[in-house]
């Protein structure tokens, strides 16, 4: 069984290089798709919690439960796959906008850009109405700086 954490979270599609105005740009659908997302997460959660109260209680496949609670069992293993799917297509989606997924709970995002002379991230996190923030390529969420002024024309 799959856990969001075994989405594939980057693209190994060829790097592209934003500008600030270009990744702003994509905010608004980066926003749509994680509210699209919300539901699906949660509902994956409970899922979990069910199937693993089940595997807890009748023991792994459920071979000695009874039949109403076998097909449930087998209905929520479906119904989590089928969401799984959901959820990375949408995955897929953010990665076919040539940004890179760092955090599907917390809704980070980054795009690869230059900033003054460096190589870097613009870095967005969901919430935030525009880009302003960038980070250098090894330093993460934690090394994030505010973009200079001029950077954000």
């Amino acid at each position: 069984m799959g856990s969001p954490t075994d989405l594939r979270l980057h693209s190994d599609a060829l790097l592209r290089m934003f500008t600030v105005a270009e990744a702003n740009a994509l905010v608004p659908r980066l926003e749509e798709t994680f509210l699209r997302l919300d539901p699906k997460l949660a509902r994956l959660r409970e899922l979990r919690e069910l199937i693993e109260d089940a595997e807890s209680y009748y023991g792994e496949g459920l071979a000695d439960a009874p039949s109403k609670d076998r097909e449930a069992y087998a209905e929520s293993l479906q119904e989590q796959a089928d969401l799984e799917r959901s959820v990375q297509a949408d995955v897929d989606d953010v990665h076919g906008l040539g940004c890179e997924l760092k955090d599907l709970h917390r809704g980070l995002v980054d795009f690869p850009a230059r900033v003054g002379n460096e190589v870097g991230y613009l870095c967005w996190q969901r919430g935030e109405g525009a880009i302003g923030w960038w980070h250098t390529l090894d330093s993460g969420f934690a090394g994030r700086k505010a973009l200079a002024p001029e950077a954000e024309r």
